[in-house]
């Protein structure tokens, strides 16, 4: 029986073209085992055995190629599944535990939720570059939830350019004693986003999980 290996490197495709995928595939398989048969020695012909075991090795490499672009297919369907039951998200406003503000054309939102009365609660809201553009102060706030909103200028009075901030918040009571806070974000969601095979929620440039939507609207 002719040596493949020897076939190969005189018939089958040339290395340069190979260096891209190592792996042959079934039309180059079957060219391998035709060259074979053709350039067998008439007086030792192929194997009966050995014939029969090539043709199950180009079987199970059928099989093996049909079952990963079945297993594709299935991925590719359950991503445009996900995708397709995000989107009527799309438009509505979501609040995530997150001390971020969106900023649009109108006033922005900051929700924060103090754990007691506070007699001051500073803010500080912050660029995508670290800095802090505004700094907001309240008093007298209540326990529990609390709305302010930030009209989207910075200290100097100019205007900011729409987009995503974070914000600081402290808060003290009247003994000057910190008091806890959580802050929240109100988000509008723009659109859908698939990374590393999950659907997420886009909200300008950044990306929300929805196990972390704890409201809808």
């Amino acid at each position: 029986m002719a040596d493949i290996s020897a076939i190969s490197s005189a018939t089958a495709t040339p290395k340069s073209e190979l260096s891209g995928n190592q792996q042959l595939g079934q039309g180059d398989f079957l060219k391998l085992l035709v060259t074979q048969l053709k350039n067998q020695d008439p007086l030792n012909p192929t194997d009966n055995t050995a014939f029969v075991a090539q043709l199950a090795q180009f079987s199970q490499l059928d099989q093996s190629a049909k079952q990963a672009q079945l297993l594709q297919q299935s991925l590719d369907a359950q991503t445009a599944s996900l995708q397709f039951t995000l989107l009527p998200m799309v438009g509505r406003t979501i609040t995530v535990d997150r001390p971020l503000i969106q900023l649009g054309n109108s006033p922005a939102p900051i929700n924060y939720t103090l754990e007691k009365n506070a007699a001051t609660v500073s803010v500080n809201i912050i660029d995508q570059q670290g800095t802090t553009v505004r700094t907001l102060e309240y008093r007298n706030r209540s326990a529990g939830q609390n709305l302010s909103e930030w009209d989207g200028r910075d200290q100097n009075g100019t205007l900011m350019p729409a987009g995503i901030y974070r914000y600081v918040l402290s808060a003290v009571d009247t003994q000057g004693t910190s008091v806890i806070s959580q802050s929240r974000a109100q988000l509008i969601v723009s659109g859908v986003r698939m990374e590393e095979g999950k659907a997420k929620l886009l909200a300008g440039d950044l990306t929300v999980e929805p196990s972390a939507i704890i409201e809808l609207r």
